[in-house]
């Protein structure tokens, strides 16, 4: 049916193959139209390929060329917004490809220099991108923030720069991978985004073509007095997405820009999600909910987390079929203080118990030493380095367990577990590793450790990745969709 439709508008534009003498009334046959040379179909990758074509033309100095393309992504012949892109006057083509990811209609437009009559001959262009299945590690080097994107059969370092000509200024502070982005409430385009944070700057980026769709400048309603990107997350309801900068909370209804909450709380940079996202007021010292554009205060089940003598170092959230929060706090006499909480919104509510467990720890815990911190998705594991050495502690007993060294001098920059999909029921997972980066004389490796059962992780003879700069953050995506930071 799309393709009646389109070609229906487009006969104002192509002839049939015979012109009507205006001066006898007689209708006269145009002469042969013969183009050899152009295939039917041809698929290209945006922002990798450049389109080519030489067809041949019997006759050729007889006709005058243009080449025109629509997208197939129409609604109707009267609803559809597309426009005809006039592409060049010549017979030739040579174009690099910057279109999004889709099915486009190319018009090889050849119009008689004597009747002034066209003909079109239509191809199929498949546009794909590379940018939709790989590892997007988020990393920074010599002040710059970027991104090196590996995929199956390459990769492209500085892939911010690549796309955009320049990267980010600052070291990396977090990137996230949003879905359901779109540039304006109404707008039916919605796409992936990689939102990356660093010390001095903020961007989000279109997955489908890496060009930035919005900057620090203009995201805000109204900007901030001080660029000072502290934590961006994704909460369970996607239409928003929630922003820290200089400890003020910000949200964004997709499709419109970031909105400033009441100054209720000063926020930490921790905060997770759950039903409700769980963050930490400094001045308070309490735990808090962010509910979309406002904020939420613990019922009574979450007294013991408001007004705390203790210090957060520490939140993993596990949100989806899990919705489980882990905290670690440090009391003043240096002992080390754990929570497990139910992130569910009955419990967030006061309707039962919110606390599932808590423990203390000792002064000389490994958690209360260690660099890097990171949870399971699917049970009680706790996952830290204490310099070049990663731990275990489950969190039923914080029982230490030694799990790999690391070469000598390795310094650790981020400890993540992955999952792909997004945890959901029923789900089957293709991608499941506990990643380790780290840094040394410049560059980093990615350590991709499969987990047991019981926790576990294996040492791994070689690391999974290399390149330039420190590793802050690891996203794998699938099909224009990435996976969680947990």
């Amino acid at each position: 049916m799309k393709r009646i439709n389109i070609f229906i508008g487009l006969l104002g534009l192509l002839a049939i193959g015979c012109t009507k003498d205006k001066s006898t009334g007689v209708t006269q046959q145009l002469p042969a139209f013969d183009v050899a040379g152009v295939p039917d179909t041809i698929n290209l990758y945006t922002h990798q390929d450049t389109l080519r074509l030489s067809p041949a033309v019997a006759s050729e100095n007889t006709y005058d060329y243009y080449w025109t393309n629509i997208s197939a992504n129409f609604v109707s012949l009267y609803g559809n917004r597309n426009k005809t892109d006039t592409l060049a006057f010549t017979k030739n083509l040579e174009l690099p490809v910057k279109l999004d990811p889709g099915q486009y209609y190319l018009i090889f437009n050849v119009k008689d220099k004597r009747t002034g009559v066209v003909k079109g001959k239509e191809i199929i262009f498949n546009v794909s991108t590379r940018n939709e299945n790989g590892w997007y590690l988020i990393k920074d080097n010599n002040g710059k923030t970027d991104v090196d994107f590996i995929y199956k059969t390459g990769r492209i370092d500085n892939w911010i720069a690549f796309n955009n000509g320049k990267s980010l200024d600052g070291n990396a502070v977090k990137g996230l991978f949003s879905g359901e982005l779109r540039t304006t409430l109404t707008s039916p385009d919605l796409f992936g985004g990689l939102v990356v944070l660093s010390e001095n700057d903020a961007a989000i980026y279109r997955v489908s073509n890496g060009a930035q769709v919005y900057g620090f400048d203009s995201m805000f309603f109204s900007k901030p007095a001080n660029r000072n990107p502290q934590n961006v997350f994704q909460p369970m309801p996607s239409g928003n997405l929630m922003l820290i900068n200089d400890n003020k909370a910000y949200c964004m209804t997709k499709g419109a820009l970031f909105t400033n909450l009441p100054q209720t709380y000063t926020p930490s940079p921790l905060a997770v999600v759950g039903a409700m996202d769980l963050g930490w007021d400094i001045k308070t010292k309490s735990i808090f909910c962010y509910n979309g554009a406002a904020y939420a205060a613990l019922a009574k089940n979450g007294d013991n987390l408001k007004n705390m003598t203790a210090d957060l170092l520490w939140m993993g959230g596990y949100p989806g079929p899990r919705s489980v929060a882990l905290t670690l706090f440090r009391l003043p006499d240096q002992r080390g203080m754990l929570y497990k909480l139910n992130t569910l919104y009955g419990f967030l509510l006061g309707s039962d118990s919110l606390i599932m467990k808590r423990d203390t720890l000792a002064p000389t815990h490994g958690l209360m030493k260690a660099s890097k911190i990171a949870g399971n998705y699917d049970s009680d594991y706790i996952y830290y380095a204490v310099g070049n050495a990663i731990y275990l502690t489950d969190v039923t007993t914080a029982t230490e367990r030694l799990q790999v060294t690391l070469p000598e001098g390795e310094v650790v920059t981020d400890i993540q577990h992955i999952k792909y999909p997004v945890p959901a029921t029923n789900v089957v997972y293709t991608t499941d590793y506990l990643a380790i980066a780290t840094y040394k004389d410049g560059r980093y490796k990615v350590w991709l450790h499969k987990i047991s059962s019981i926790g576990t992780i294996q040492p791994l003879a070689q690391p999974s990745f290399e390149g330039t700069g420190r590793i802050n953050t690891i996203i794998y995506m699938e099909k224009g969709v990435g996976s969680r930071v947990f």
